[in-house]
């Protein structure tokens, strides 16, 4: 075999990466029910972030029955308020996060159950927990002064610890519930890359799940992990 063909066999491997399109990957915390308490984040800011982000395929955090239905979700306002009319005007391709049923009530099933034995066994720890959350939250509010904020590293870390903790208090049940939930929404995520080559996906998940989507993204092959708060904060 002459230089040259051993060169081009050496650079076909390159060649072929090159030409893959590389699936961009945003994720994009959302605040539920909060969102009508947070002005810098209300629905309509909401839905101009997820304009300004260019998708073209949103992961969102409903169940797919619900979906099909727009179903109102007494929690997660953002989907009927704002998401759901923009899938219908701009013609998203969506893929909802949440599983159907048999396995929505099997993952969570333990989760329930850890945090009704620790709130049970536990119930000055359980109470104090709670006075924490209101209270990280209450502080956070007046944090979030932009899309931006909501999606940053402070936030993240805030949600990150919080979980730790939550974790060490309640037990097994608690982190194996909360592994199992953010593997599923990983699951239709790396779906959604695979099936937009070369496009950009954006996943809409409430902003506890945040931190944990985004360290697992970064670490995965054959996509791009774009910076939320440097997209949301640069210029027009």
């Amino acid at each position: 075999m002459n230089r040259l063909m051993l060169l081009l066999l050496c650079c076909l491997p390159l060649l072929a990466a090159a030409r893959t399109p590389v699936t961009e990957v945003v994720v994009l915390s959302t605040l539920h029910a909060m969102h009508d308490d947070v002005p810098a984040y209300s629905q309509e800011v909401l839905a101009a972030s997820v304009r300004r982000l260019a998708p073209d395929a949103l992961c969102i955090e409903v169940r797919p029955d619900r979906f099909a239905a727009r179903a109102p979700e007494p929690n997660k306002i953002e989907y009927p308020g704002a998401i759901y009319p923009l899938i219908e005007a701009q013609g998203y391709r969506a893929y909802p996060m949440e599983p159907a049923e048999p396995d929505y009530g099997r993952i969570l099933a333990p989760y329930k159950s850890a945090n009704e034995a620790f709130g049970e066994a536990q119930p000055q720890q359980a109470e104090a927990f709670a006075a924490h959350m209101d209270a990280m939250y209450a502080v956070l509010r007046t944090y979030w002064t932009s899309p931006a904020r909501v999606n940053d590293a402070t936030t993240d870390a805030q949600m990150r610890a919080k979980h730790a903790l939550q974790e060490a208090l309640v037990g097994d049940g608690e982190r194996e519930g909360w592994e199992a939930w953010n593997r599923q929404f990983m699951a239709v995520v790396e779906r959604a890359v695979a099936e937009n080559p070369g496009k950009r996906i954006v996943v809409l998940a409430g902003v506890e799940h945040g931190y944990w989507l985004r360290e697992r993204l970064a670490r995965r092959d054959g996509l791009r992990l774009l910076d939320t708060a440097a997209l949301l904060s640069a210029g027009p």
